[in-house]
């Protein structure tokens, strides 16, 4: 076998002059290579598409379809594309030198043959083609590689989604979390929901640390899908409280919250199945302008949400354990619902909250209550309003007549017995000021 040979190969000679056929074979055979051949171009087509032959040796002139066509044939399909040929050509000049290179030939032998010409054109293909392969399986091995590299980054990346919304990265114009950098801000209206379990500190205390953790992913994996079904994004938990962002506006927020405090009573026969003792929960929303922004260090930063208004959605649900109703929304998300009259609620209170200047007026919805409450509550909305302006106008024995009445046909409207004993301390005390009595939080 000649020396310079890498490796034996599949090579297939077409010509349709059957001695060209067989010198090239015996040349070819003796330094092992294995020999197809065929006797025209289009056969030489249909071998090639079949067998896929390392190298191609292809005579320029044949009947038919000649070595130039079949050599674009060959080009031109996607199975044989690669191989590369070799145009056997006893024409001269540089233009059909040209004209075979055209075509799709990678080199050129003269006709006749000379074995030695023929061998080294061989060896040298032969190399090429070992380099090739080595290169394809670099490529098959780089983009492997790349592949696992690149389903590893999505992990990453989803792995960082768990901890950084990317609805918030969304709202700040962001692609993915290699985006942010640190300083990034954008100011945005939001609705702001806060919502808190009653009592957690002292349910805390009875479970050891993994009850703990047990009860709460139990609780948030309930009230989660509420929140991103109306469009909503948890911005951070807070022990058992979740503070969500709504970019739709007040009425997705407010759907959201209904829809998770109906889930709480049967939440709580799931508890009670178990022997552990119900929850309650309230909620505090608010809509307002919001700074979304990314702040911390260089080497450790997050997302976070700066504004007066969460502050106030922080306090509005305060204000659901002192009137003890489960869901206390601002006078603003009530003005931003497209459609009010979808929504039970009632004017709880005008309050100063803490860092505020001026009082807020502050709204009971109360359509996730018992339907025996519920109904109460919407027939005796206008009773109990008139007794909270009355209360506020100083009109305490208006207020307090009032109050007694609505509760001697709803016993269980703790809002309304609050009202009740504040009329009875304030006139117990002689104040007539009945608006300086109000909430704080």
């Amino acid at each position: 076998m000649a020396e310079d040979a890498a490796k034996p190969l599949l090579i297939l000679t077409v010509d349709d002059d059957e001695s060209s056929r067989a010198v090239i074979a015996a040349v070819l055979h003796e330094d092992g290579h294995v020999v197809l051949t065929a006797r025209s171009g289009r056969e030489g087509v249909e071998i090639a598409d079949r067998e896929r032959p390392d190298v191609i040796l292809l005579d320029a002139q044949m009947p038919g379809m000649d070595g130039f066509e079949a050599a674009r044939a060959l080009g031109g399909a996607e199975r044989t594309a690669g191989i590369p040929v070799v145009m056997v050509t006893a024409l001269e000049g540089a233009e059909n030198r040209v004209r075979a290179l055209q075509a799709g030939a990678v080199d050129l032998l003269s006709k006749p043959v000379a074995p030695g010409e023929l061998r080294a054109k061989v060896a040298s293909l032969s190399r090429l083609k070992a380099y090739n392969d080595e290169m394809t399986q670099r490529q098959a091995s780089l983009q492997k590689s790349l592949a696992g590299s690149e389903e590893q980054l999505k992990a990453t990346l989803s792995a960082y989604a768990r901890f950084v919304p990317q609805e918030l990265l969304g709202a700040m114009g962001k692609k993915s979390i290699v985006d942010v950098q640190l300083g990034d801000s954008v100011k945005l209206d939001f609705s702001i929901l806060f919502s808190d379990i009653r009592s957690f500190t002292r349910l805390s205390e009875k479970m050891s640390p993994e009850e703990n953790f047990a009860f709460l992913n139990s609780y948030l994996r309930r009230m989660n899908p509420f929140i991103w079904d109306n469009g909503g994004f948890i911005d951070k938990y807070i022990g058992d409280s979740i503070m969500a962002l709504f970019p739709k506006g007040a009425s997705s927020a407010l759907s959201a919250a209904v829809a998770m405090l109906s889930h709480i009573p049967l939440y709580n026969r799931h508890r009670a199945s178990f022997g552990y003792e119900p929850i309650g929960v309230g909620i505090g929303i608010h809509s307002g302008a919001v700074m979304l922004g990314v702040i911390g260090h260089e080497r450790f930063m997050q997302g976070t949400v700066i504004s007066d208004n969460v502050n106030l959605a922080s306090r509005l649900q305060e204000l659901t354990k002192t009137y003890g109703v489960s869901l206390v929304v601002s006078s603003h998300l009530l003005f931003d619902l497209e459609d009010p009259n979808r929504f039970n609620f009632r004017f709880l209170d005008k309050v100063k909250l803490r860092g505020k200047e001026q009082a807020v007026s502050v709204y009971e919805v109360f359509d996730a209550d018992n339907p025996k409450l519920r109904e109460l509550k919407r027939t005796t909305k206008e009773e109990f309003e008139l007794g909270v302006y009355d209360f506020h106008a100083g009109r305490l024995m208006e207020a307090l007549s009032q109050f007694e009445k609505i509760a001697s046909r709803a016993p269980d409207d703790t809002a309304v017995e609050l009202y009740r004993r504040r009329c009875v301390n304030a006139i117990a005390l002689g104040n007539s000021g009945g608006a300086n009595s109000g909430g704080r939080a």
